[in-house]
C-alpha cells in the first residue's frame, strides 16, 4: 500500500477513547478530518479495498499527521497482523482502564444500543464470560507486541491520564512525532460519551443501531456528519432525563476484581507498570 498513516488507535472500548481522540486531533499538526471508528482492519478489511481506506483521509493536508482510532481493533483476532502487513512502521495507541469499571460501562452501553433489556441485571450480564474478555487487556496487547516493536506501542492508563491529562497529551504528541508537544487541546477537560439516562430508551436504541449498521457498511463519513449535527444533539438533549445513572453493585464489583486479578498481573508484567490503583 503506497498510502501511509502515521498512527492508529487500537482501543480498548469504554476506556475514554473518544475523549482522547477528539483532543488528539485538535493539534494543528494532526489532521482533524481523521474519522474515529473506521473499523477497516476489523469489520471492513475483506469488504473494502486499500484505496477505500486511503480515501478516508483524502481531505487531510499532506503536511499533517494522519491516523484513526477504532476500538474494534483491540479484540479482533486478525487486526494486529493486518495492520502490520499494511503499515509495519505505524505507531499504535492503546487505552485501558480498570476492567471492572469498563465492564459496567459496557453493560450500560449495551442497554443504550438495545443489545440487552433495561431490566437485565449486571450480575446476570457478567455470567457470560465473553462479555468480560475485552477487559483481559494483556491477551489482546500481546498480539500487537508479538508483531510490532515495543517502541511502536504507547499504552495509556485512563486513571493515570486523568490525573494529569496535559502531561498525558504531551507524551502522546511526543510519541506520534509532532513538533509542538506542549500544545494544549482546547476543551481537553470536557469528557465525551458520559453515561446518561433517557426518557425514551427505544429512541436512543434506534439512533445507535442505525449508526452501527451504517458504519459496518463503510458509511463512516456520513455517520460522522449525522452524529455531529445540531439536530441529533437536540434530540439527545431532549431525550435525556434527570434520573441517576445506575451504579455497580458491591457483590459484582468484588466478583469481577477477583476475576480480573490474574489478568491485571499479567498486564503489569507486560507493561512493567504497577496497576494497584485498580484494586481500590
Amino acid at each position: 500500500m503506497s498510502f501511509n498513516v502515521d498512527f492508529i488507535g487500537i482501543g480498548s472500548g469504554k476506556c475514554g477513547s473518544t475523549w482522547l481522540y477528539d483532543n488528539l486531533v485538535k493539534h494543528p499538526q494532526v489532521c482533524d478530518r481523521n474519522l474515529k471508528e473506521l473499523n477497516y482492519f476489523s469489520d471492513l478489511y475483506d469488504a473494502q479495498s486499500s484505496d477505500w481506506y486511503a480515501s478516508q483521509f483524502s481531505a487531510c493536508d499532506e503536511n499533517q499527521l494522519k491516523g484513526e482510532f477504532s476500538v474494534t481493533y483491540f479484540t479482533y483476532p486478525e487486526a494486529a497482523s493486518r495492520i502490520h502487513q499494511d503499515f509495519p512502521e505505524v505507531k499504535l495507541l492503546a487505552i485501558v482502564r480498570d476492567p471492572v469499571k469498563r465492564a459496567f460501562s459496557n453493560y450500560l452501553h449495551s442497554i443504550r444500543k438495545g443489545d440487552i433489556r433495561a431490566d437485565h441485571q449486571f450480575s446476570d450480564y457478567i455470567n457470560e464470560e465473553w462479555r468480560l474478555a475485552p477487559g483481559r487487556y494483556a491477551e489482546h496487547l500481546e498480539k500487537y507486541f508479538s508483531v510490532f516493536e515495543h517502541q511502536q506501542i504507547h499504552v495509556v492508563i485512563t486513571e493515570e491520564f486523568a490525573q494529569d491529562p496535559l502531561q498525558g497529551y504531551r507524551d502522546i504528541y511526543q510519541f506520534i512525532g509532532v513538533d509542538d508537544v506542549a500544545f494544549v487541546p482546547p476543551g481537553y477537560d470536557k469528557q465525551r460519551n458520559v453515561a446518561r439516562s433517557y426518557r425514551y430508551l427505544w429512541l436512543e436504541n434506534i439512533l445507535v443501531r442505525s449508526y452501527r449498521w451504517l458504519s459496518k457498511r463503510g458509511y463512516t463519513k456520513f455517520v460522522k456528519r449525522v452524529t455531529d449535527s445540531a439536530a441529533i444533539a437536540m434530540i439527545r438533549n431532549i431525550n435525556q432525563d434527570k434520573n441517576p445513572v445506575p451504579q455497580i453493585d458491591e457483590a459484582s464489583r468484588l466478583r469481577l476484581q477477583e476475576y480480573y486479578r490474574p489478568f491485571n498481573q499479567r498486564l503489569e508484567t507486560l507493561l512493567e507498570k504497577d496497576l494497584s490503583l485498580w484494586d481500590n
